[in-house]
């Protein structure tokens, strides 16, 4: 769809319009428990490199736990483990023995798969979800007993599927995956678009897998597959970002503006995009018509549409990021009309902080790392302002 030239001094009053009305809350919550000033980018930063640091120092600490239960085990010298040497086992030996896996054991009988993972071809990588990973998943895909206990053909069939997104298809070690973004295609069977791809982002000492899962433990070489240890259990997407957008109930007026301005359909298609997404609260703060769904779906000024329109893609990169993804400050650039169309990054762990030029805040993105089948979904707390 051709994006329509937007006349300079409507877009310039839109713009100032909706810079007034943010411009009248000073701060914002960084996190549920306090408030951040309107030049705190040092201190985010500061909690960002923080929670970065404690959690490769949790890494670490579980990495110790892990290789101690291994070596008792197994009955190898942990310094095996830890650096990396080829271990005469193969992968369901290992998980089936190993405290931290029992979930995962269960899922992988339960779904007939046990035997390929014991074969000494099977010389591919495995994501493994420890047990407190299928903890955070409803039942009965929550734990050993659960899983052990389910009869229902059509969720053991979701449950394969489940797994073989976890595995790839050769021997991957982490020195090998590229640093920054990435992604790599799974053994999942392919069902809607990019349903069978995992996104990388390797930075900062951590790797994390679609945004949110971290691996807590890489290269656990074994004799028939490397594994990375996972604390979560990997989620293929199922919904396009226009999906995802309708079924949030608190985020109508962005679905109003994406049909008021005919981009719905842009967010139905194939693609990658990263979509920052603001809370029927953010656009609430805005002036009328553009602060309810019901005022926006009004509008017939065509120059007022064209100027949403470049105001929604303000709020859209053309390429998927993850919250490790933005860095400290980094600047992407948008699809709207340049020059006024690059916004400022700030990464954050399972949530992420983005500044429009003339936003006095970071706006705050959570839910972030939404994955969606043509691209990821961070909800935030701002409208964001070129």
């Amino acid at each position: 769809m051709k994006t329509k030239i937007l006349k300079t001094g409507l877009y310039f009053l839109l713009s100032c319009f909706l810079l007034t009305a943010c411009q009248k809350e000073e701060t914002f919550n960084r996190n549920g428990n306090g408030k951040v000033s309107t030049d705190d980018g040092t201190q985010l930063k500061a909690d960002a490199q923080n929670s970065i640091n404690q959690t490769v120092a949790a890494n670490t600490a579980f990495g110790k736990n892990f290789n101690t239960a291994f070596s008792k085990t197994f009955n190898v010298n942990s310094q095996s483990v830890t650096n990396k040497i080829s271990l005469p086992l193969n992968l369901i030996t290992v998980v089936s023995k190993l405290p931290f896996f029992s979930a995962l054991t269960a899922a992988v009988v339960k779904t007939g798969l046990a035997s390929t993972l014991a074969s000494p071809d099977f010389k591919e990588t495995v994501f493994a979800p420890i047990d407190a990973a299928f903890a955070k998943l409803p039942a009965p895909f929550n734990n050993a007993a659960n899983i052990n206990a389910i009869t229902d053909q059509s969720q053991i069939d979701a449950l394969k599927n489940i797994l073989l997104y976890h595995v790839l298809g050769t021997e991957v070690l982490s020195k090998q995956i590229a640093s920054g973004r990435s992604s790599t295609t799974t053994l999942k069977p392919v069902g809607s678009s990019n349903d069978n791809t995992v996104y990388l982002s390797k930075e900062y000492g951590l790797l994390a897998l679609n945004g949110n899962t971290l691996v807590l433990i890489p290269d656990l070489v074994l004799s028939n597959a490397v594994v990375h240890v996972i604390d979560n259990v990997l989620a293929f997407p199922s919904q396009n970002i226009a999906q995802i957008a309708v079924g949030n109930s608190g985020l109508t007026v962005l679905v109003a503006a994406l049909v008021k301005t005919n981009l719905v359909g842009v967010f139905q298609n194939a693609g990658d995009f990263t979509v920052f997404a603001p809370t029927d609260a953010a656009f609430a703060k805005l002036p009328a018509p553009f602060n309810t769904a019901a005022n926006i779906s009004a509008i017939t000024d065509q120059t007022q549409i064209d100027a949403l329109a470049n105001i929604l893609k303000y709020h859209v990169i053309a390429s998927r990021y993850f919250s490790l993804d933005f860095g400290f400050f980094g600047t992407v650039t948008t699809i709207a009309a340049a020059p006024n169309n690059t916004l400022i990054g700030l990464l954050g762990l399972n949530r992420a902080y983005v500044k429009g030029d003339q936003n006095k805040t970071f706006a705050y993105a959570y839910p972030a790392n939404i994955l969606a089948t043509n691209g990821v979904v961070h909800v935030v707390n701002q409208v964001l302002q070129p």
